[in-house]
């Protein structure tokens, strides 16, 4: 939870179990009817001009690219290649509009290249995906291009990860995201770094000296210049203060709880950052540096942005008595991890099963609260709601198949919200909701109610038709964490009144799943 007050008055919020609700089962279109539900529902709908063309050609490109998938895979049928046929057909993902899809990019390079010996059809067919393929990132790639110059940039890097997964060696895309080419892999700048420096990347014990990974495999670590079985060295870093220090990319991580804990959390915070980095883009890169990113003449990547600081405990015992001084109520609530604004330091530890949940919450108001210059004041005196919504929606965080997925109505807080204001009419509306500073939101008396409004509305805003409001949502927050917000800024870069936006949010959740009935719990 992030420090809003003025320094030297710590808030509270404790997190809370979910609520819990059934899914009503409804019956699967064909994909080709999905797509052009879609299509027609973009004509009629009441966005601006240009932006209606730029969702119908996404629409319209994946739709034939589907078809040429279809054409492909029988093909493969009337060349008795079955296995091709159904790894064709499994390949085009209908998208989900509730739903934001990052794919899990490969680290290997040419990873089109058909494996070697392969000949006659099955060498053919290698050779038509790989077209299409590239064919498809090509067009996705100028879509997002001309998204940038509509300066909708949301929907830009929705097109840019939709290519990059078609095509993972589009070296444009990859240059954008940060990625450069090294012996035969994609690293970025950092990797490529450590690696010349004779540094390796180990998966349990992190970026190590090539040279000693013999010794950590074989149970030794090093402590005080001297290499000691891992027993003995853990126990001599048991002591916080003493921990091990564990160094990423974009984190540097105390730990007590282990060397090899400590990369499973080290990993889950890259993975939160490299996903946050290409939504938020907007909040942290100017006009210009996003243009830039599109020059086919710049070689510039995403703006770099200072390494965040995580303390993580072994035990809950080691927690509360590691932030008894700074927070003398941590033995009163029930909280499972923390970030402290004044010294810009985030605080967890080990529980089992992990709370991934509170980890990307609080994680995400670091890397607001710290990728550019804020305001101490953000959300004291009105709009604190946002600060909150976002870190929600960021909870949403989870990998299925071959993607990071984000929103959709199976999160456990939509449905809360869904339920909660379908059923039992509990809202408190928009020109409510943004007047409420800091203070006043945590002390609102069902804060639970409040808590599944923000995570119900951060889906409604990212996603009610076709993202609309994603950019203006975003800048939204920018103006916030910059303290230039006012009680109509919310109206302001959405280019609706509150009221109608209430509406539109009422609309929205009905149309979800039906819910059974909840038992509710405060955050």
């Amino acid at each position: 939870m992030k420090d809003y007050r003025p320094r030297g008055v710590i808030p509270i919020a404790a997190s809370a179990t979910g609520l819990t609700a059934a899914r009503k089962s409804c019956p699967v279109k064909p994909r080709g009817a999905i797509l052009g539900a879609l299509l027609a529902a973009i004509v009629a709908s009441p966005i601006p001009v240009w932006a209606n063309e730029l969702i119908q050609t996404r629409l319209q490109l994946q739709e034939k690219y589907r078809q040429q998938l279809t054409d492909l895979a029988a093909w493969c049928e009337s060349q008795n290649l079955p296995e091709l046929a159904a790894r064709t057909r499994h390949w085009f993902h209908p998208p989900d509009p509730h739903k934001l899809y990052m794919p899990v990019l490969p680290r290997e390079t040419n990873s089109l290249a058909p494996p070697s010996g392969v000949t006659g059809p099955a060498a053919e067919w290698h050779a038509r995906f790989a077209r299409l393929r590239r064919d498809q990132a090509a067009a996705l790639f100028e879509l997002a291009r001309r998204a940038i110059r509509a300066q909708r940039a949301a929907l830009a890097f929705e097109c840019l990860l939709d290519a990059l997964r078609e095509n993972p060696d589009h070296e444009t895309i990859r240059r954008i995201l940060g990625f450069q080419p090294y012996q035969g892999q994609w690293r970025t700048a950092y990797e490529v770094r450590r690696l010349r420096s004779g540094d390796i990347w180990h998966e349990k014990f992190g970026w190590i000296p090539a040279a000693h990974r013999n010794r950590y495999e074989n149970g030794l670590r090093p402590i005080n210049d001297r290499w000691l079985p891992a027993e003995e060295v853990e126990q001599l870093r048991s002591d916080i203060h003493n921990g091990w220090d564990i160094e990423t990319e974009h984190y540097l991580i105390r730990t007590n709880a282990g060397l090899e804990a400590g990369i499973v959390m080290a990993n889950e915070l890259e993975r939160l950052f490299s996903v946050w980095r290409q939504l938020f883009v907007r909040f942290y890169a100017n006009e210009a540096q996003i243009m830039s990113l599109f020059d086919a003449r710049s070689r510039t990547g995403l703006p770099t942005v200072a390494k965040k600081r995580v303390v993580y405990f072994r035990s809950q015992e080691d927690f509360r008595n590691g932030l008894r001084a700074a927070l003398p109520a941590v033995d009163r609530v029930n909280i499972t991890g923390v970030y402290f604004g004044q010294n810009r330091t985030a605080y967890f530890f080990v529980s089992d099963p992990p709370d991934w949940t509170t980890v990307y919450h609080e994680a995400t108001h670091q890397l607001f609260a710290e990728a550019r210059p804020t305001s101490s004041q953000a959300g004291l005196r009105q709009n604190f709601w946002i600060l909150e919504a976002v870190a929600l929606y960021m909870e949403t965080l989870r990998t299925q198949g071959d993607y990071h997925v984000l929103g959709g109505w199976e999160a456990q807080r939509v449905k809360d919200a869904c339920y909660r204001l379908v059923h039992r009419n509990e809202y408190l509306p928009l020109e409510k909701l943004v007047s409420l500073g800091m203070e006043q939101f945590q002390t609102y008396p069902d804060l639970g109610m409040l808590y599944t409004q923000c995570a119900g509305l951060a889906q409604f805003f990212m996603h009610h038709d076709y993202g609309r409001y994603r950019d203006g949502l975003i800048a939204y927050l920018n103006a916030v964490y910059s303290g230039r917000d006012d009680l109509l800024s919310l109206s302001r870069y959405t280019g609706k009144q509150l009221a109608e936006l209430d509406n539109e949010y009422h609309h929205y959740m009905a149309s979800g799943p039906e819910l059974s009935p909840i038992h509710s719990a405060a955050r």
